[in-house]
């Protein structure tokens, strides 16, 4: 089958409300695709996929039943991290291109699913999806660039209100926090190649949903997530980047730019991610890369991007002694 001139079969395993709210709404408005079957551990949500995609589409309990349908080219996987990480070794297994949902917990099998996705000539991609945004890439694009000369840090800082329906205790409210990672810290470990030589979870007072995660590298680079996950209604979520010769400040949801050289010269860019954006900006990027890489045959996910988020997340653990989920 020629993928680039036929729509790609689809299956999902999982239909939770991520999925549900940033992933399934894009697919269902593109005509590249075919949705053909849903795996979920419910008869009432294989229901509800029947009622949202079509009353066509075949419904499997187990996601083995739907990875054994052999006119599925792709899976996307949306379920929790306790099962996800066998469930794309299996998907992989079964000739299957992979989009999930992180966090993921691969352990020591990095190399394993490396060699497998090689092997097999299947896509992995794992949605850390603001390291898409079109802003983002920008910013890389200016680092590459050197006019800014050596990056010495980059914070990206999110406001919420999300730890104000949780009733978590304080263990609870760091497992919390160092899972968040997943998505924050890729964007500051995107702007250095160096190993990384410490992270920690650095809280205010007493209150372990407001502070940052400092993740320091051995070439002296500092990446920093700045959390306050309690007392901003709405989402405020920006980034910024200094540099040996200026800084970059951006707004990741609205794509505004501002570069400021070692003169104080300024330049603004608006840089906005694709629209309509569901549940998180940088979604839709996410998923075209994805379905790109899975028409052409290219590899546009490095997989060892997400080795240096889980070893964030094992310092993480180990400096708030804590066990690491396996």
């Amino acid at each position: 089958m020629n993928i680039k001139n036929n729509p790609i079969k689809l299956g999902l395993i999982g239909l939770g409300n991520w999925a549900k709210e940033a992933y399934l709404p894009i697919l269902l408005n593109r005509d590249d695709v075919e949705i053909l079957a849903v795996s979920a551990r419910t008869n009432k949500t294989l229901e509800k996929a029947k009622n949202i995609i079509n009353k066509d589409i075949k419904l499997f309990n187990n996601y083995e039943d739907l990875l054994d349908q052999p006119d599925i080219q792709a899976v996307f996987i949306g379920i929790p991290h306790t099962d996800s990480a066998k469930v794309v070794i299996d998907s992989i297994n079964k000739d299957k291109h992979v989009f999930v949902e992180p966090p993921l917990y691969f352990g020591d099998r990095y190399d394993y699913i490396n060699n497998l996705v090689i092997s097999k000539n299947k896509s992995i991609h794992i949605d850390v999806e603001l390291n898409f945004l079109p802003v983002i890439l920008k910013c890389k694009e200016i680092l590459d660039s050197g006019n800014l000369g050596k990056i010495l840090s980059s914070k990206i800082e999110l406001k919420v209100d999300w730890s104000t329906e949780l009733d978590f205790n304080i263990e609870q409210m760091k497992k919390y926090v160092i899972e968040l990672t997943t998505w924050y810290v890729p964007v500051t470990d995107m702007f250095t190649s160096s190993e990384i030589e410490s992270a920690k979870y650095i809280n205010s007072k007493n209150n372990f949903d407001i502070g940052s995660i400092e993740v320091k590298y051995e070439n002296g680079y500092i990446g920093e997530w700045k959390f306050n996950l309690r007392e901003h209604p709405g989402m405020n979520l920006t980034f910024e980047i200094v540099f040996e010769q200026g800084h970059i400040n951006c707004a990741l949801s609205t794509g505004d730019l501002t570069v400021i050289d070692k003169n104080g010269n300024k330049t603004t860019q608006n840089i906005p991610p694709k629209l309509p954006v569901f549940a998180f900006a940088g979604m839709q990027e996410s998923v075209e890369m994805f379905l790109n890489s899975v028409k052409t045959g290219s590899t546009t996910f490095d997989l060892n991007m997400y080795r240096n988020v889980k070893d964030i997340h094992s310092k993480l653990y180990s400096y708030c002694g804590i066990n690491e989920p396996k």
